[in-house]
């Protein structure tokens, strides 16, 4: 079986993808990834083959043009609208790549994470069965209008709805032959449909384990992290991760900064308990951790969830909010809304998730449902069976 991955420009898109694609090229299938340029590095550093597509646009550039963003990023969290716009602009690149590779590969099956507009046109001109995998808490806008096509053509920002349409992309409930969805039930939105329930598996890279990670730990520790927005949100985005840091440093808790480089940047001279890093990946890190503080980015909740560790998330765009509110709901974790963020409001957060009696337990509860759940490998024969049925 020949099966085509393709994500959007994103590692947080990647990412999610790459324990599959393990899986089935361990079971001796015959895998490509297509992505951008700037992401060939990450797929062949997860050792799966890449294929370079869409040349030329970047995302990021494109945001900035659909927002109207300046150097310093835009002021508000951008809407559904402004964020897809750039992402047609990198789905039209891609796919005057990929649909010849593809006609001469002929895949079997195209696997896809949802924001990759390009993956529907390329199954449907190959005869392939598409299938969306999801990374995290879906919102409703899109993904919740996949019941009908008149949900769709009455939701769906028009020009995306225009581009799915020059190709004769279905939409509605055909729209995807399945749907891998390795979110917990207790943080779902919304359950799309043929929807087949997978185990989180974290994977955010590979690095050389750090001595300090396998010493035995003197306190507590927690890390901050507060993944990829800062690339486009500017610099400003990091002030709350830093107003953490400072609201911790005197506690007796050894505070793991994981910041990147501008983090680290601005963090300057640090107290001894608080460790700067510049990268490290969650999948190292989350097992000897005992609290997370983040901006609620879905890979950085589940890689948290898969390893039982509470939260605290402080929502700052995108489908942040939700993914936060429903973390709270199933008690595995606290929100703080930026401004309601303080020193003491962060310290008393910490000091609930490091010793009160219903956050830990319940983080536990959903590591255990999650590894419960059907693992990659498990997945492969669902995948097969689709795949033989198209034949």
């Amino acid at each position: 079986m020949r099966v085509l991955f393709t994500a959007a420009t994103f590692r947080s898109h990647l990412y999610p993808l790459v324990p599959l694609a393990w899986a089935l090229r361990a079971a001796g299938h015959d895998v490509r990834v297509a992505v951008q340029p700037t992401l060939v590095g990450d797929v062949t550093a997860a050792g799966l083959p890449a294929v370079e597509v869409g040349r030329g646009p970047d995302f990021m550039s494109e945001l900035k043009k659909s927002i109207g963003g300046g150097k310093g990023g835009p002021a508000a969290a951008p809407s559904i609208e402004q964020i897809v716009v750039p992402h047609i602009r990198i789905a039209e690149a891609v796919v005057a790549d990929l649909l010849p590779f593809a006609r001469n590969w002929s895949p079997d099956l195209v696997v896809a994470d949802p924001a990759a507009f390009a993956a529907p046109i390329v199954a449907r001109a190959v005869g392939a069965p598409l299938v969306l995998h999801t990374w995290g808490p879906m919102p409703d806008q899109l993904w919740g209008d996949l019941t009908s096509e008149r949900a769709v053509r009455e939701n769906w920002p028009k020009d995306l709805v225009a581009f799915l349409d020059k190709w004769n992309v279905e939409l509605g409930p055909e729209y995807a032959a399945l749907v891998v969805d390795p979110c917990p039930d207790e943080l779902l939105a919304i359950r799309m449909a043929k929807r087949q329930a997978a185990r989180y598996v974290p994977y955010n890279g590979a690095a050389v384990t750090p001595d300090w990670l396998e010493e035995p730990r003197r306190r507590p520790r927690v890390c901050i992290t507060w993944g990829t927005t800062s690339e486009f949100m500017g610099a400003d985005v990091l002030k709350p991760p830093l107003l953490a840091i400072e609201a911790l440093a005197d506690l007796d808790v050894e505070i793991v900064a994981a910041l990147g480089k501008a983090g680290k940047e601005l963090l300057g001279e640090t107290r001894e308990q608080v460790r700067a890093v510049d990268w490290m990946p969650l999948s190292m890190l989350m097992p000897t951790c005992d609290a997370l503080i983040s901006q609620g980015g879905p890979g950085t909740v589940l890689a948290a969830v898969a390893h039982g560790v509470p939260q605290l998330v402080v929502p700052q765009m995108s489908a942040q909010p939700l993914g936060a509110e429903l973390l709270t709901a199933s008690g595995a974790g606290l929100t703080l809304k930026p401004d309601a963020l303080t020193a003491g409001s962060v310290a008393e957060a910490v000091a609930e998730l490091l010793d009160g009696h219903s956050v830990r337990p319940a983080a536990r509860t959903l590591a255990e449902r999650n590894a419960a759940r059907p693992d990659p490998t498990q997945i492969v024969p669902v995948l097969k069976e689709l795949a033989d049925a198209n034949q």
